[in-house]
């Protein structure tokens, strides 16, 4: 399982999952607007109607991942089940002549069994850097607030652009969502990576994708 790359390389990687959706385009027109190439990780059930959108992310030329089919907890999964998922979505891409061996499990839940298939099916299983891995950092975190009721529609990005600011490193693999599964769409995002990747670029970080970092 991978976490980071090289910490003596000023290398980083961004990746996006849940996605294909509608906020899918307005990242691609941010990543190009910076240079960056990304790593999508794609949950197999949103390609159908989207698959215009799977077609930009390859026009662009960034990396795609498996995030399951289904975007269901692996963490107590069968073998079968987990092998079955994953397998149902690499078909998908398939499709569009995408192969991949990265696999991202949703929620970042998993349990030996997971494990097991993906050494089974040769897939590099990506997390993200721990270093980012707080409710700072989430960029999920405010619209699961909005969503329980505990906020109402405040925009509350500064943290998340702070803290990853801050904390990434050489290395790091960071984790965001082109769409958010079991919350919805995501309008945040973009005013997201707008404050994070100019700032990235200017500590001299390089953005490649995660193959290219590891």
């Amino acid at each position: 399982m991978y976490f980071h790359g090289d910490r003596n390389k000023n290398n980083i990687a961004i990746t996006f999952d849940d996605g294909p959706a509608e906020e899918t385009i307005k990242v691609l027109e941010i990543l190009k607007k910076y240079d960056i190439k990304g790593t999508f990780f794609i949950v197999g059930k949103m390609i159908k109607s989207r698959e215009y959108i799977i077609e930009a992310i390859k026009k662009d030329g960034h990396e795609f991942g498996n995030h399951t089919f289904s975007h269901k907890r692996l963490w107590f999964k069968s073998k079968k089940f987990i092998q079955e998922d994953i397998e149902k979505c690499d078909s998908e891409l398939y499709g569009f002549g995408i192969k991949t061996n990265l696999v991202r499990f949703p929620g970042l839940k998993y349990g030996l069994n997971a494990i097991k298939v993906c050494k089974f099916l040769n897939k590099k299983i990506i997390a993200i850097d721990f270093i980012t891995f707080n409710q700072f950092a989430w960029d999920w975190f405010n619209p699961w607030l909005k969503k329980i009721g505990l906020i109402k529609n405040q925009i509350k990005i500064d943290d998340v652009i702070r803290v990853t600011i801050k904390n990434t490193k050489n290395g790091s693999i960071l984790g965001f969502h082109d769409y958010l599964q079991e919350i919805g769409h995501h309008p945040e995002l973009s005013l997201i990576l707008e404050g994070i990747l100019p700032e990235l670029k200017k500590k001299c970080f390089k953005f490649v994708t995660v193959s290219e970092l590891l």
